[in-house]
Order: C-alpha cells, then sequence, then structure tokens
C-alpha cells in the first residue's frame, strides 16, 4: 500500500484525508461535505505545519516529521480490526487474482504492502513474494498471517520511492493503490522478460468524493494516463480499463483506473 507520503505505501497507496485549497504546506482541514474521509488515529496530533519562507533545515525537519506521520497512521489503520472491516477491502484485489489465475508462480514483489491481502493470496499460490511497506506494525500483521498459513514471505521495511527495485528480478510486480506515475521506468526494469505488473488506482474522477491527505495525488490517474506512462517506459499493455465498481480503499463505488503491462520478451 503506500511511500512516504499518504498512498503510498503504506505503502500503498495517497489516499484520502484533507485536500489543501491554497498551499500543501497548510493544515489539515475538515472535510468538505459530501466528500469522504479516513478516521482520525488515536494518540496521533495534527500534521506539521510548514510556514512561508521556511529554511531548507525546516524544510527537512518538516518532512521528516510528515514521514512519521504517514507511518504511524498507516500502522493504525492496516492493523485496527475495527478500521480494517470498516474501510478496507480484506480479500485479494480483484485485477491481482483474474491476471494471476492461470499463470505458473514465480518471484512476486508487493509494492506498499500493507497488511498484506495481495502478497498471502500469492503465496498460498507457491509464488515466491516480497512485501515492501513503511509500516512495520502493518508488516508484522501480514508476517503473524503468513505464519498461521504456512506460507512463506519476505517483508522489508522500506519506503518505495528510494528501494532498490532491482533488475530482471521479478515475474510480476504488484502496485495497488501504491502510485505508479514515478514508477514506469523502474518497473520496466526491474520486471524479467515476459513479467507482468499489476496496478489499481482511483481515477481522477474519484477526488470529487474522497478527501486528498496533503495534495498529494499518488493514486489518483487521468484518462489514459497510465497506458501512456508505462507503453511510453517501453511495456506492452495487456489491459486497461477506467470502470466505476467497489473501490478496495473505502470500499465505494468510484471510478478507478486497472492496468496490466507485460515486459516484452527480447
Amino acid at each position: 500500500m503506500k511511500t512516504t507520503a499518504l498512498l503510498l505505501a503504506a505503502s500503498t497507496f495517497a489516499l484520502l484525508i484533507s485536500l489543501l485549497a491554497a498551499h500543501p504546506a497548510h493544515a489539515q482541514q475538515p472535510a468538505p461535505a459530501g466528500k469522504r474521509s479516513l478516521p482520525p488515529v488515536p494518540g496521533l496530533g495534527p500534521d506539521p505545519v510548514l510556514r512561508p519562507g521556511a529554511t531548507p533545515a525546516e524544510k527537512a525537519a518538516y518532512q521528516r516529521e510528515m514521514a512519521e506521520h504517514t507511518r504511524q497512521r498507516w500502522n493504525y489503520l492496516l492493523t485496527d480490526s475495527t478500521m480494517r472491516t470498516r474501510v478496507f477491502n480484506n480479500a485479494p484485489n480483484a485485477l491481482l487474482v483474474e491476471t494471476v489465475r492461470d499463470l505458473p508462480p514465480g518471484t512476486a514483489l508487493d509494492a506498499d504492502m500493507g497488511e498484506g491481502r495481495n502478497a498471502l493470496y500469492l503465496a498460498q499460490l507457491g509464488w515466491q513474494v516480497t512485501g515492501v511497506d513503511i509500516a512495520e506494525k502493518a508488516l508484522a500483521f501480514a508476517q503473524a498471517r503468513a505464519h498461521q498459513l504456512h506460507v512463506p514471505l519476505a517483508t522489508e521495511i522500506h519506503d518505495m520511492a528510494t528501494y532498490d527495485w532491482g533488475q530482471n528480478k521479478w515475474d510480476l510486480i504488484v502496485l495497488s493503490y501504491a502510485g505508479g506515475r514515478d514508477y514506469a521506468a523502474r518497473v520496466q526494469r526491474a520486471l524479467k522478460p515476459g513479467g507482468l505488473v499489476v496496478l489499481e488506482a482511483f481515477h481522477m474522477d474519484a477526488a470529487q468524493h474522497l478527501q486528498v491527505l496533503n495534495g498529494d495525488y499518488r493514486v489518483f490517474f487521468n484518462h489514459d494516463e497510465l497506458p501512456r506512462l508505462y507503453s511510453g517506459a517501453g511495456l506492452k499493455i495487456v489491459r486497461y480499463e477506467e470502470p466505476v465498481a467497489p473501490a478496495d480503499f473505502t470500499k465505494q463505488n468510484l471510478r478507478l483506473v486497472r492496468l496490466v503491462a507485460q515486459k516484452p520478451q527480447p
């Protein structure tokens, strides 16, 4: 699920909490009428505020504080049983399930893995899965589930923005509400020839119904933006659609973007 900015990561992947009316450094604002927001995290204070004319040192401190707030927020949202039931789809992503149905197991990277629903599904099918996220409690939750299911699962605490994706390393890369706008070239390098990337996120239309944390639209995409990005990086578009369907995050019927792309054989 999300990087240092929400959804992201954890993660996975830059989701839903306050549209900034004037400047992304402003403090979090209340949800506009008709827009859905994530609940507050117990014990987590307001997001830090970056003053106008901040020095480089102040900007660096602000980024560190924001990253820490993001980590704490996703640790709570991804492991609290009530929040997971209310906000998240606990089943594996439907596009992923359809895509791997007839594939032989291989190596898979689940970027911004979150609590591991997709990674654990793949592991049960025999895939060798590595899940990466900034939310260490979510990774521990996934490891506990893997132990219960008797399946291997590798996890790494890391921000996908600075993670080493490798080269010709993965048969499958999963970007489930985990961004993707800045990842096309990395995905192309990291996939083995013939490997697939499966990406689902929000269409920009969904921002009419959701709040967006700190102006971060990493998991919101414009019409046909993804096929342009990923074909431009050298991948073959296998499937692309923009349906109105239940979102894995919020469970609302919203316009989504769904992409499956393949690295060509040499």
